[in-house]
């Protein structure tokens, strides 16, 4: 169902920075926007779940960098294919090697895309948890994709398709031009710091936060405006998150 290369352990310094420039982005950062976007909204909706949460599932966790807007619970378990990026308390290419109904929400950032087989993967989500408990999903739209594996990209339409059946589901997009025009120029700016000779590169990497600095300001200002002059059926999102609670009945 996920087809992905192994991957070795990332040294500690780079697994605590990747950790804290997810959660704590900075405007020096090329993706400082598209990351805020997501952490205000992941807070806002792990804030709104209202029923109790004993059990946690974080999924394809990584560095585990949103654990703590996580609402109260008393058992936390984090799941990921390798430890690439720091121990997991399950690490298995088997996806969802757990019982039935045995957790109350599960946290599934940016990785749902990777599934080969989708609709079986959201019957899986839905089989593990109990009955009136949260998936709160992320999935990338705009954005670079691996040449070497399975990657889907997935539309809002698209996605209230594939979780038809699934209680109180709500889509909405992360972001809107504004964001995806800064997060897409940052890689640019990256990009042109990791070409060429190595004096141009140290020069050019010297030149990534202040370019950042200048995109994110601008783009900063840009989704300000874009609240008001963009309405219609057209958007482009960097991504979109999916909030839903399994049946009740099944």
């Amino acid at each position: 169902m996920i087809r992905m290369i192994p991957r070795p352990t990332l040294p500690a310094r780079d697994l605590e920075r990747i950790c804290r420039t997810r959660r704590h982005p900075t405007r020096t950062q090329p993706d400082y926007v598209v990351l805020m976007v997501l952490v205000h909204e992941l807070k806002r909706v792990l804030a709104a779940v209202a029923h109790p949460v004993d059990d946690v599932l974080d999924l394809f966790a990584a560095t585990q960098p949103y654990r703590d807007l996580l609402p109260p619970h008393s058992n936390y378990v984090a799941m990921d294919i390798d430890e690439h990026y720091g121990p997991q308390d399950v690490v298995s290419d088997e996806f969802l090697p757990f019982a039935d109904d045995a957790f109350d929400l599960l946290l599934f950032t940016e990785a749902f895309h990777y599934l080969t087989e989708p609709e079986e993967g959201i019957a899986e989500l839905g089989r593990v948890l109990r009955p009136g408990g949260t998936i709160v999903l992320t999935v990338p739209l705009v954005w670079e994709y691996d040449r070497r594996i399975v990657e889907r990209r997935y539309t809002g339409p698209l996605l209230a398709d594939l979780f038809e059946g699934w209680d109180d589901l709500s889509i909405e997009e992360i972001g809107g031009y504004a964001v995806a025009w800064a997060t897409l120029s940052g890689r640019i700016v990256r990009g042109l710091s990791e070409c060429g000779p190595q004096p141009l590169r140290h020069l050019t990497a010297r030149l990534v936060p202040v370019a950042s600095l200048a995109i994110n300001a601008v783009a900063a200002g840009l989704a300000r405006l874009e609240r008001h002059w963009h309405v219609g059926p057209f958007v482009l999102p960097m991504g979109l998150m999916v909030v839903a609670r399994a049946p009740m009945s099944r």
